[in-house]
């Protein structure tokens, strides 16, 4: 009897062990790692030059170095803050990029929001359409 439950707790314990090496641990990037990759990606976009690149990661950098700062774990994130601290480096970005690289940053833009709205609605699920069971809002019944 003694062996069987020796077993089990073994068994038990090996599942949980090897359970815990599966799982996938997200590293934090560094602002400083956040902006070269923000960066590089525009540079691959829009083929930036050396002095637009440079310009753009200090200011890649000096915002993500702001996002970190204020943003505490435990308190939800401010969205209007967010939006408009996105809308001016948009607009420095903007001022740093020439007419034909500025469409380019704007149908890029368009695109990475569509694909984000496609992401996020995978990620909710079919319960959360409008209109559907369960999403509804009810009349109070009058007698």
């Amino acid at each position: 009897m003694k062996k069987l439950i020796l077993s089990a707790i073994l068994f038990i314990s090996m599942g949980t062990v090897a359970m815990a090496q599966n799982k996938d641990v997200k590293v934090k990037k560094t602002p400083e790692e956040r902006a070269q990759k923000a960066t590089d990606m525009l540079d691959k976009k829009l083929s930036l030059s050396a002095d637009q690149k440079s310009k753009i990661y200090a200011l890649n950098l000096e915002d993500m170095k702001k996002a970190k700062g204020n943003h505490v774990k435990g308190e939800k994130r401010d969205f209007t803050a967010m939006k408009t601290a996105m809308d001016e480096r948009d607009a420095k970005i903007n001022n740093i990029l020439n007419d034909k690289q500025r469409i380019g940053y704007k149908e890029w833009k368009e695109t990475r929001k569509t694909h984000m709205k496609d992401h996020a609605g995978k990620h909710k699920g079919e319960k959360h359409k409008k209109g559907e069971k369960g999403n509804e809002r009810h009349e109070p019944v009058k007698n």
